[in-house]
């Protein structure tokens, strides 16, 4: 499973969902990543979702939520797919 963390560094709660899906990643063995939107697969990322709220978690090519989840909510988006 493909977990994709998108992100900006000037965003205090990205910080903030980056602590919590690294916390599931390490519990569950996912292939993590955060992308940050002002690199070019960040940017791309975000054309093709047509993004424009950060955080926001995708899941195997599908955004399936956006803002800060507790530790309780991200496992369950992961449970669900």
């Amino acid at each position: 499973m493909k977990v994709q963390l998108l992100v900006s560094e000037s965003c205090v709660p990205c910080d903030q969902a980056e602590k919590v899906w690294r916390q599931v990643a390490n519990e569950r063995a996912l292939d993590f990543s955060v992308v940050n939107l002002a690199d070019s697969e960040g940017k791309l990322l975000a054309d093709d979702l047509q993004l424009r709220t950060i955080p926001a978690v995708v899941i195997d090519g599908v955004l399936v939520a956006i803002g800060v989840q507790s530790l309780e909510e991200a496992r369950a988006l992961i449970s669900r797919t």
